[in-house]
């Protein structure tokens, strides 16, 4: 078994120790305190170098980039550790997934050298399985996600009110895939403009009046794809 800590004798002032992992299945249907609650468990029981906090009652130092809404599945979420020495990154994967299921899987862990004040987009896939899917509906439903002005009832700190949100879809692609409507989307998540997905599926159902049918029938599903700088790099 490799060694999680790789000198025992380097002592860091506070490193940020990143982790990309997926939150996928059944797990979408936490809450992210829920999700909070389970890492800080997950990592003290993984053995990583942990920086805690000062004060009667000391907790791990780690934080989430882009917390997802419940019922949203994601295979790019980022999660920066402090740690206070250095770690072989492999076998901090290795104790990670060792503490969680297939539905919650570490993938990368690796020194962290961009901020998450820096994410500016995210990809989302999202599927909608409806009634009378069809190649027509699909290039409807793109040629509306991709008007201006693109007004949604949207909540905001003072209460819901119409909101052109096209400035916050930086592309929307829909296409007809095994008879269902796939959404490939690039969304606004920075602190200014932040566009949850759900609102391109309330949108299309208002004006097309998808899934509006039988809720054993018709379903959809979304899934985060990847994070991006404002220069639409991949933020790592």
């Amino acid at each position: 078994m490799v060694q999680i800590i790789a000198d025992e004798a380097v002592l860091y002032p506070a490193a940020n120790l990143r982790i990309r992992f997926s939150k996928t299945g059944a797990l979408q249907y936490i809450s992210h305190l829920d999700l909070v609650r389970t890492f800080e468990k997950v990592l003290v029981r993984s053995g990583l170098p942990l920086w805690y906090s000062e004060g009667f009652n000391p907790r791990p130092r780690f934080s989430f980039s882009t917390p997802m809404s419940i019922g949203l599945q994601s295979l790019y979420e980022l999660l920066d550790v402090k740690i206070n020495k250095r770690v072989n990154y492999e076998a901090v994967v290795e104790a990670l997934n060792k503490n969680l299921t297939k539905e919650c899987l570490v993938m990368e862990a690796y020194a962290a050298q961009t901020k998450f004040t820096d994410i500016c987009f995210s990809d989302y896939q999202i599927v909608i399985k409806t009634k009378g899917a069809d190649e027509a509906l699909a290039q409807k439903c793109e040629e509306l996600l991709n008007k201006e002005p693109l007004v949604v009832l949207k909540r905001t700190k003072s209460g819901e009110k119409d909101t052109d949100i096209s400035s916050m879809v930086r592309t929307a692609g829909v296409s007809l895939q095994d008879g269902c409507l796939e959404i490939a989307a690039r969304l606004s998540v920075d602190n200014e403009k932040f566009l949850n997905p759900e609102y391109l599926v309330s949108y299309l159902k208002q004006q097309t009046g998808v899934l509006s049918g039988s809720l054993l029938e018709e379903s959809y599903s979304i899934v985060r794809t990847g994070l991006y700088d404002k220069n639409e790099n991949l933020f790592r």
